[in-house]
């Protein structure tokens, strides 16, 4: 295979990966305007992606694993294959999470909720939605700076994981606790979540693998070194 042709595969492999993101990016969009208004609209929209996502997410693999029989590609070539096998499979289980979390508002549509509970919510689906977002554009541009920066803007989800299941744990005493079935839709909404900015840490994390054949471990303590320096 020519030079030439093989990079073009690769490209489309790049172009499609990219493309998958972007769906899944407008997937977690009507994800947090579920939660933020209710609107069920927005949260139908997303019943049904996963399986779309997973065959789109299949297909993608497979053509990476084709091209790496056909060329045998290595170094680079072979770091940019693994890297759209593994963020493909990023993408597809965001996808699936999106969908249950969808699935958990149109569930409990009318039911009771308690508002500080709410808000919690609301704010971490939006910071791991863009979080999600940041993964994808570090991967697009290679911009490994701001992959190790990403890891610490996690910090925030964790914070508001811990205060949802305190909230979550103990309820008011005034009786604004909200439903049990809506409660109960929220510990798991938040453990998806959590997971969905840990995807979108871990795409970052693969950029620096794919630019440098680096870990991120690896790569931070490298760069926390060259700072301790001051040089």
């Amino acid at each position: 295979m020519p030079r030439e042709t093989f990079q073009q595969e690769l490209d489309n492999l790049v172009a499609g990966v990219m493309d998958l993101g972007r769906e899944v990016l407008g997937s977690l969009d009507d994800m947090v305007e579920a939660l933020e208004s209710g609107d069920l609209g927005a949260a139908n929209r997303e019943i049904g992606v996963d399986a779309r996502y997973k065959a789109r997410g299949t297909e993608i693999e497979r053509d990476c694993m084709l091209l790496q029989a056909r060329q045998a590609p290595v170094a680079k070539d072979l770091r940019l294959i693994y890297t759209v096998m593994s963020l493909t499979n990023h993408l597809v289980r965001s996808g699936t999470l999106c969908e249950h979390i969808c699935h958990a508002v149109a569930d409990t549509a009318g039911q009771e909720r308690n508002e500080e509970l709410q808000r919690t919510l609301v704010e971490m689906a939006r910071t791991a939605r863009d979080i999600f977002h940041e993964g994808l554009e570090i991967f697009e541009t290679r911009d490994i700076e701001r992959a190790r920066e990403l890891q610490a803007s996690d910090d925030r989800v964790d914070l508001l994981y811990s205060e949802a299941l305190n909230l979550i744990a103990n309820p008011p005493a005034d009786g604004n606790a909200g439903s049990p079935e809506w409660r109960m839709r929220a510990a798991l909404i938040v453990h998806y979540l959590e997971r969905i900015a840990d995807h979108g840490v871990d795409i970052g994390a693969l950029t620096v693998f794919l630019v440098t054949g680096e870990r991120i471990e690896d790569a931070m303590e490298q760069y926390m070194n060259r700072g301790g320096r001051g040089g």
